[in-house]
């Protein structure tokens, strides 16, 4: 496949992403990524000094899709966002979820490692989970940056059980503190126990110590009168003051966004 024509199985994004049980798994494009004609797939390019004579040996081209291939199916997005782009985001004529779109498509082009992140709010259905999937597979696909996506209730759960199985040990939250960019799917979801606010407080205070980009999405409004319920009141001051400094809040309050992709798809 030559540069100068689009692929028309990837059209040259290198790969091909499909739902794999519960996750997103991408694989090599078998159209144009299969048998590399500069390194024969060995993935190294041999060079040759005309002054010296020497052998150089340098990693080929096409090893960087490899690495984001690997970076893809490290973050465990789930299978059924296994679409979802920044350019898949439909905000119809709202343009509440035009302004969402523009700002998760800036984040994820300008992104540096440590950047503040960022923490959608607003009712269900308005496209939280799928801005927050999009930035993912942008950083991973097209920066090659190492990403991880979790459910908030999802992780308890797994908490839960490595407490129960002997044969797990170490620090179950060590891998989520260390990737530079972390999503947290539905924060504040739970029963809101001690412990799970002991949960939710050591993950973010020790990434908010190093300093790494954590996003969030969330049903809850960040504040509201005294006596109903708000993530402030759900996740208490300490965590909610450390959220302000990690993340700009971001609002989505337009229609429900899967009537207005369902609209936009007739």
């Amino acid at each position: 496949m030559t540069p100068d024509r689009e692929c028309p199985t990837c059209g040259n994004t290198q790969l091909i992403i499909e739902p794999v049980g519960a996750f997103a798994h991408a694989t090599r494009c078998p159209t144009c990524q299969v048998g590399c004609p500069l390194c024969d797939d060995t993935g190294y390019q041999i060079s040759v000094d005309s002054e010296t004579g020497y052998e150089a040996v340098a990693p080929c081209p096409c090893q960087a899709a490899d690495h984001r291939i690997e970076q893809f199916n490290r973050a465990t997005l789930p299978s059924r966002y296994t679409d979802a782009t920044l350019m898949s985001f439909k905000p119809g004529r709202d343009r509440g979820l035009i302004n969402a779109r523009a700002k998760a498509h800036k984040f994820a082009n300008e992104f540096v490692p440590g950047a503040r992140g960022m923490l959608y709010h607003g009712p269900c259905g308005t496209g939280k989970t799928h801005l927050l999937v999009a930035i993912l597979r942008h950083l991973a696909v097209k920066r090659g940056v190492r990403v991880r996506f979790i459910e908030f209730i999802h992780l308890l759960a797994d908490l839960k059980a490595r407490f129960g199985d002997p044969n797990r040990v170490g620090d179950p939250l060590a891998d989520l503190v260390q990737v530079p960019v972390l999503a947290v799917d539905e924060l504040g979801k739970g029963r809101g126990t001690e412990w799970e606010l002991g949960v939710l407080d050591e993950l973010i205070s020790k990434r908010y110590n190093a300093g790494r980009t954590t996003l969030f999405t969330t049903n809850l409004n960040p504040t509201l009168a005294e006596g109903r319920d708000s993530l402030r009141e759900r996740v208490g001051e300490r965590v909610f003051s450390r959220l302000v400094e990690m993340c700009a809040f971001e609002p989505l309050r337009g229609r429900d966004y899967r009537k207005v992709k369902a609209q936009d798809a007739d």
